[in-house]
């Protein structure tokens, strides 16, 4: 699930982690993904025209969390779905659904 919202640029605040990377209208990159906003950041963007930006969106609601949860799950059954049962593919999958669910925490 992409986690993202669009905010125009004059609403932009400091701090925040843009989702993807924000390009020119030549398409050249002017701030990669992942880079946390400042204010003179966020001014160059206004002066070169940039009128809004994809950033990281944590907030999920408490349904938006429980459908996640049961996504990733259902998801990590399929991809285990001819793993088999031994001890290993059953560590290997309770370790890896650890570490997705605690991206969502």
């Amino acid at each position: 699930m992409k986690r993202f919202r669009v905010v125009p640029i004059d609403e932009a605040r400091e701090g925040v982690l843009l989702s993807e990377d924000v390009r020119d209208d030549e398409g050249c990159v002017v701030l990669p993904r992942a880079t946390a906003l400042s204010g003179a950041m966020i001014r160059t963007l206004a002066r070169r025209g940039i009128k809004s930006v994809r950033v990281v969106d944590e907030a999920l609601t408490p349904e938006q969390l429980c459908a996640e949860r049961l996504r990733v799950q259902a998801r990590l059954s399929w991809l285990c779905r001819h793993a088999g049962d031994g001890r290993a593919n059953g560590l290997l999958r309770a370790v890896v659904e650890q570490y997705r669910m605690a991206r969502l925490a």
